[in-house]
């Protein structure tokens, strides 16, 4: 089987973020997501996919959902909306959103494919109610239904590599736990049916706890003779 790896990058600028996208797809990334809500400015964001020759992820993350900034929500989700419109291959929008469905409907007209995620900063949930949480994902329309936990102990990953292998034969999911104790997950999750993982580029460069280097990740991968 061949695993999929996504890197997050991050910047202020359009201009910084750029070299980062390139040291990402070099670094051998399948996908690379762009945190908007890291941006000073959104006004600029139309640019960005012509630096790019693997596909996009644009997320502009919800403050409460672990984003860098609060912003005005009809703000927010207008962007999502421009960034389909400007290319990005795929575009990340909360399962909390106001009007999530409509939201996932407009990605789709405008050539987008939408990721429906959730986030617990705190605990990995009971699995029925990570079922239900796919379940909801699915139901607005996802085409990736991401759903993200905090690992407490080494079994609060298993219980994330459990639900991919539940879902995959019904939808492309992405599940993994944050923390220390989730990089199991993190790593695993692949060959558990997750579409695909996330790394960060490198060391100090991590958007969310736990993060492993993909150059790390293509390690491990290597060692157990996963190809990547």
């Amino acid at each position: 089987m061949k695993v999929r790896v996504c890197v997050p990058v991050r910047a202020k600028t359009v201009s910084e973020l750029v070299p980062l996208i390139e040291r990402a797809e070099a670094s051998g990334a399948d996908i690379v997501e762009v945190r908007l809500d890291y941006l000073d400015r959104l006004d600029r964001i139309y640019e960005i996919p012509e630096y790019a020759s693997v596909p996009l992820i644009a997320t502009n993350r919800q403050y409460e959902q672990g984003g860098f900034r609060s912003q005005d929500e009809e703000v927010r989700l207008r962007t999502l909306i421009e960034a389909a419109e400007a290319g990005f291959h795929y575009v990340d929008v909360e399962l909390t959103a106001k009007g999530v469905e409509s939201i996932v409907s407009r990605l789709r007209d405008a050539g987008a494919k939408p990721i429906v995620s959730y986030h617990d900063f705190t605990r990995t949930l009971r699995m029925a109610e990570m079922e239900d949480i796919v379940e909801r994902e699915i139901a607005v329309g996802a085409e990736v239904c991401k759903l993200v936990t905090t690992a407490k102990e080494t079994p609060d990953s298993v219980i994330c590599l459990l639900l991919n292998l539940m879902f995959s034969d019904e939808t492309k999911i992405v599940c993994f736990a944050m923390g220390e104790r989730g990089k199991l997950s993190r790593v695993l999750a692949p060959i558990f049916g997750a579409h695909f993982t996330y790394a960060s580029l490198q060391e100090g460069l991590e958007t969310a706890p736990g993060q492993i280097s993909i150059s790390e990740m293509k390690k491990l991968y290597s060692e157990l003779r996963i190809e990547t």
